[in-house]
């Protein structure tokens, strides 16, 4: 009777054992779940899987589709191959950024090892524990500053030459200078140079304090979708109207500027009622995603994680409007339309 007591007893010591062992697993692995949550930098990386995180990082995924619009004068055949390069390009990134994504998550790790990394980089300590080889984490990210180097590139060219077409159009200040051309180089070199200068010294800012930085990079963020916002609502308000013509080939007159008295689609267009369905859904998620893009990261945050999106925003309309009703609405009329 005895030897069974004593042997009932130790079977049930060792599945207390046992039990308490799996919820203090169970606890490491919530609260390794709670600090990834936490975290603004592995949002960043799951901001695919759960869009609406109020970081810049997990909503700055969704932006820059348009892309190809911003060199469209430079593009042959711009009616068709704008966006072609537009859709093929979020298919393409999409699948690949899904499967990168997921390779991330498989090899993350240690959750703390990637907290807590002495580089200051997460991304680089899940190179490290994927590859066991601090040489191959190396050559991994040698190769994301390869690519970044090669982006900013292309970001350099998108936005001065975005500055010089709105100052052509005599939208911005010093428009005179901005949408002026070098005759040597047929190059905007005051353009060029204004928006290379204006980079530099806001990542210089960073040095002084990272909040301040990341205030000023969450503008990227609000004013993007602030902008594809306008942009889809006017396209649904014409949808919905009617005031959009069918695209005619054998049509050979300039449409769809400020004098034309009827819009026409071009050649590219979803059918109906794919295109306003789509044009809805684009309008609602922008909605939902611009309010987001304004919260902080944590509860109750203080000074350092709080989201000044919004004070940048208003900032940044106050000055736009102050200059048009000031010195802008005398000189801009709407884009200029260069006729041969």
């Amino acid at each position: 009777m005895g030897e069974s007591l004593q042997e009932n007893s130790a079977v049930g010591q060792e599945a207390y054992i046992e039990l308490s062992q799996r919820r203090s697993q169970k606890d490491l692995d919530n609260e390794d779940l709670r600090r990834l949550g936490k975290k603004p930098v592995l949002k960043a990386v799951m901001g695919e899987l759960a869009s609406m995180a109020p970081t810049a990082g997990g909503q700055l995924v969704d932006c820059g589709a348009d892309g190809a619009i911003h060199m469209s004068e430079e593009i042959s055949n711009p009616t068709i191959n704008v966006p072609r390069a537009m859709f093929y390009g979020i298919l393409l990134n999409g699948i690949l950024g899904l499967a990168m994504l997921i390779a991330c998550l498989f090899c993350l790790g240690d959750v703390n090892k990637v907290f807590d990394s002495t580089t200051g980089y997460p991304f680089m300590a899940i190179f490290l524990q994927a590859v066991g080889s601090v040489n191959g984490a190396l050559t991994m990210a040698a190769i994301i500053t390869i690519m970044d180097i090669c982006a900013s590139i292309t970001f350099a060219a998108s936005a001065s030459r975005m500055s010089w077409s709105f100052a052509r159009d005599r939208g911005l200040p010093g428009w005179r200078w901005l949408g002026s051309v070098q005759e040597q180089s047929s190059l905007p070199l005051w353009s060029i140079g204004t928006t290379a200068v204006a980079a530099v010294l806001l990542s210089l800012i960073a040095l002084g304090s990272s909040v301040a930085f990341n205030d000023v990079v969450s503008l990227t963020v609000s004013g993007l979708y602030t902008s594809y916002l306008i942009g889809n609502t006017l396209l649904l308000y014409r949808r919905i109207n009617g005031d959009i013509k069918p695209y005619a080939k054998t049509d050979n007159g300039l449409r769809n500027t400020m004098e034309s008295e009827i819009f026409m689609w071009g050649p590219w267009k979803i059918p109906e009622p794919l295109g306003t369905l789509a044009n809805a859904f684009s309008c609602i998620f922008l909605i939902v995603m611009l309010i987001f893009s304004y919260w902080p990261t944590t509860v109750n945050p203080g000074p350092a994680g709080m989201n000044y999106s919004s004070l940048m925003t208003g900032a940044v309309a106050i000055f736009s409007l102050g200059y048009y009703f000031v010195q802008g609405r005398r000189t801009y009329a709407g884009p200029l339309i260069e006729t041969e």
